[in-house]
């Protein structure tokens, strides 16, 4: 069985070096053998030691921004040209043609050599084998093409704080991980990165430049050539006002027209406690919408919590106007109370039990109970009527006294009428306070949040396809010769 695996695999090496193939195929089947015997061969070109490698930015769309682990994505468009002598071919079967009928070839990023170009300052990505699914076209001139769609993650510092009204400033590193500047030197492709196919997000890029640098590498001990691009971003804020900020100012607004109503309805603080459970249910559902982050708050939350105190305010206010206006009407009660706990009943009533008392301890002196009751019959008959008699004059006396008490001319007076006056005065006093206070800290708060970022003095490198047809001019034209 041996023997047999061993004569069939001879047998495909015979067919496929006995093979016809045509010029393009052996040459092609030469590159792809030398660079399989030479797997980290560096492409290297004539009267030159060092490789470059120019890069061309397209971005199709900026995918997010991570304000809880600082990184922006962005899906771009990565375009990449250098030269290398080892994929040059002039031979008489497939002559070198730089024309229209130029003479080329196609390969996958794993039969060539490839620059590794990653942002250095990104948490990597975790499936980097994507990008070579896509060919490399390659001239006879030794001229390579390398164009692919790439997700670039970079770590960016972003500030919350005038959340949605906010802008971010990011900066991405391009480098290689292998080869240093020595070895491998990053050119810009072209003086401008393209938006040619830019798809609308919730971030609008407004500024954005590139430079070409050399970083020091501290754990090398070397210079890495780097393309740094500095990108300026400002997020449609359209969403946040018209779905959020707005229908919280029109809830919270039932809160301060709460003062209007009158204090006999009774509704003021119902009003007000209305709203708030309204405004709590609120903040739970757009919770989802504000950016977490433990590097400070949020212009949108600020102003969600002031609105949220303000209401809370109007609901202490008006609980404040009630009890002015009813304040005297509550003294004067437990005035009364306090008067009938010691009134003149409770006085009578004393002095009848004592009396009953004295009577029954002169029927108990009484030898014969039943001669003494009988003796005293008419007296006690008299002395009950003539008691029931100074009772009801008394009650006469005091339904007199209680209906002209000053409780019920308070209620009439004038005095009554000012402290009236003086509640619905506080309660329009207040009402203007918050009118005026809501707007001015409104006002203050998205001025002092809202500060413009000190962005970039260079020159703006961006260019938007969508509103220009003039294609960029390389900077990289041919391989040196």
């Amino acid at each position: 069985m041996q023997l047999l695996h061993v004569f069939i695999l001879h047998l495909n090496v015979l067919v496929i070096y006995g093979k016809d193939y045509t010029a393009y195929e052996s040459n092609r089947l030469n590159i792809t053998q030398f660079y399989r015997n030479h797997l980290l061969t560096r492409a290297q070109t004539k009267n030159s030691s060092q490789t470059i490698v120019a890069v061309g930015l397209g971005i199709i769309e900026v995918a997010g921004i991570d304000p809880q682990k600082q990184v922006i994505t962005l899906n771009v468009n990565m375009e990449l040209k250098w030269c290398d002598a080892f994929l040059q071919w002039n031979t008489s079967e497939q002559l070198c043609s730089t024309g229209r009928n130029r003479s080329e070839m196609f390969f996958t990023g794993n039969e060539i050599w490839t620059p590794d170009i990653i942002a250095i300052n990104g948490p990597g990505k975790k499936d980097r084998g994507i990008k070579y699914q896509y060919p490399a076209l390659v001239i006879c001139t030794g001229i390579v093409r390398w164009s692919y769609q790439d997700k670039l993650v970079s770590y960016c510092k972003i500030n919350v704080k005038n959340f949605p009204f906010d802008r971010q400033y990011c900066s991405i590193l391009l480098q290689s991980t292998i080869y240093d500047s020595s070895e491998l030197k990053l050119r810009s492709l072209y003086t401008v990165i393209q938006l040619y196919n830019l798809i609308n997000t919730e971030w609008k890029i407004v500024h954005l430049t590139i430079e070409e640098i050399d970083i020091y590498n501290p754990h090398y001990s070397r210079n890495f050539s780097t393309i740094k691009i500095d990108i300026e971003l400002e997020r449609f804020s359209r969403f946040y006002v018209l779905k959020i900020m707005i229908p919280f100012s029109v809830i919270s607004a039932l809160g301060l027209f709460s003062f209007c109503l009158p204090t006999d309805s009774g509704e003021k603080i119902a009003l007000t406690v209305s709203v708030l459970l309204s405004l709590t249910i609120y903040l739970q559902l757009i919770s989802d919408y504000v950016p977490k982050s433990e590097r400070g708050l949020s212009l949108l939350t600020l102003y969600s919590n002031t609105i949220f105190s303000f209401v809370f305010l109007s609901c202490v206010f008006n609980i404040c106007t009630i009890f002015i206006y009813y304040q005297e009407q509550f003294i004067i009660r437990s005035k009364m109370s306090k008067r009938k706990k010691n009134s003149f009943l409770h006085n009578l009533h004393k002095s009848l039990s004592n009396l009953n008392q004295q009577r029954w301890s002169s029927l108990q002196q009484c030898g014969n109970v039943q001669e003494c009751l009988s003796e005293s019959n008419n007296v006690n008959a008299l002395e009950v009527l003539s008691d029931i008699r100074h009772i009801r004059e008394l009650l006469m006396n005091l339904f007199v006294r209680e209906n002209s008490t000053d409780f019920y001319q308070y209620l009439s007076s004038s005095s009554k009428r000012s402290v009236k006056q003086l509640a619905v005065l506080v309660d329009r006093i207040f009402f203007f306070i918050c009118l005026i206070l809501i707007p001015l800290s409104m006002v203050l708060l998205f001025t002092a949040n809202n500060e413009s970022g000190v962005s970039s003095t260079a020159t703006n490198q961006l260019l938007d396809f969508r509103k220009t047809a003039v294609d960029p001019k390389p900077i990289f034209r041919g391989c040196p010769t």
